[in-house]
């Protein structure tokens, strides 16, 4: 028995050393965490990767920009993301987590621009033509009301401006953690209402507190994450408009972007920068990974590559309007120094 018993531990105790082993093997696979807006682009990267590279294909999840930096900043090693994509650039704030959990260098590279884009249900919803001010007293908690700051009053859009449907506000967009709900306050609300005569009346501490807060009465619905679910929840419901990122309308039949400022959202407008609502796209890597995880340098590489962000690109495919020559290059010639 006490052979038996023997064996039985020796088999234990080596069932436990390769488990162990196991455990710590490192990860082989790329993981990618960050904007909704950017996960069609960036699984379009990852499957290219996949099938020209001798690697496994990366992981990627849509997060939302804000979870994204969230997942990223928790540290280094195999539990935590390689590489976090951003519809806007990384805050202050999020330096700081990443700083305090010892993340060591964080490397940015812009991949391209995108489009912020207002859309409804293209047969039976209305036309809209739309400004960034009828966007902002639409949307903000509060407004100037003859002077004095109040609850926002309106309900309907054409009790902001006659041109505009007799329909209630209803505005389907992103959450908190969203980088198109940040593109829509930094683009749209925070200037506009930055603009506004009785607001630049106000003490300056608190103006940007003001201007950044979204209304809570129903009119503004987060909607989550998903960008295919925000699609179907807007054709289905022709009162509603939502906020997205260009890339996500593509070329849907049952929907239709409205013009801002008059200028209608299309590749051209935004390849001419003339359409008002653009923002840059990016890409952050932990430069402490690129040695740990297989292949990781070469990923970043075929991201930026002419074949994905440059003019003619696959990417151009999926909505992404690339940068200026000269930014392009010096994001390349960045990534082939990793």
């Amino acid at each position: 028995m006490r052979s038996v018993r023997s064996l039985f531990t020796v088999a234990a105790v080596l069932g436990l050393a390769a488990t162990s082993a196991a455990e710590a093997a490192p990860r082989q696979e790329i993981r990618i965490v960050g904007s909704s807006t950017m996960f069609n682009i960036t699984s379009e990267v990852a499957e290219q990767f996949g099938i020209r590279k001798q690697h496994p294909s990366p992981v990627v999840e849509s997060t939302g920009t804000g979870g994204g930096f969230k997942q990223f900043c928790q540290g280094i090693g195999d539990s935590t993301p390689d590489i976090v994509t951003a519809s806007r650039q990384m805050t202050d704030a999020e330096k700081d987590l990443c700083a305090h959990n010892d993340v060591g260098t964080v490397l940015e590279f812009p991949v391209g621009q995108g489009g912020l884009v207002i859309i409804n249900a293209r047969e039976k919803g209305p036309l809209f033509n739309l400004t960034r001010d009828h966007l902002w007293k639409a949307l903000a908690a509060r407004l100037p009301v003859q002077g004095k700051i109040q609850a926002n009053p309106y309900h309907s859009w054409h009790e902001i401006d006659p041109i505009l449907p007799d329909l209630p506000i209803l505005v389907y967009g992103p959450p908190p953690t969203s980088g198109t709900r940040d593109a829509l306050v930094g683009m749209v609300i925070e200037p506009s209402c930055l603009a506004n005569d009785s607001i630049q009346s106000m003490p300056e501490a608190d103006r940007l507190p003001l201007c950044m807060k979204l209304r809570e009465d129903g009119a503004y619905v987060d909607a989550g994450e998903n960008d295919d679910t925000l699609l179907r929840r807007t054709s289905a419901n022709p009162k509603a408009v939502a906020v997205i990122g260009f890339h996500a309308l593509g070329d849907d039949p049952t929907l239709k972007a409205a013009p801002i400022e008059g200028v209608q959202p299309s590749a051209v407008s935004l390849m001419s920068n003339s359409y008002p609502l653009m923002r840059d796209l990016y890409v952050y890597v932990k430069k402490d990974h690129l040695p740990r995880v297989p292949g990781l340098a070469d990923f970043v590489r075929l991201y930026l590559s002419e074949d994905m962000i440059g003019p003619g690109g696959r990417l151009q495919d999926d909505g992404l309007v690339p940068l200026p020559a000269k930014q392009r290059q010096d994001s390349q010639k960045a990534a082939e120094n990793l």
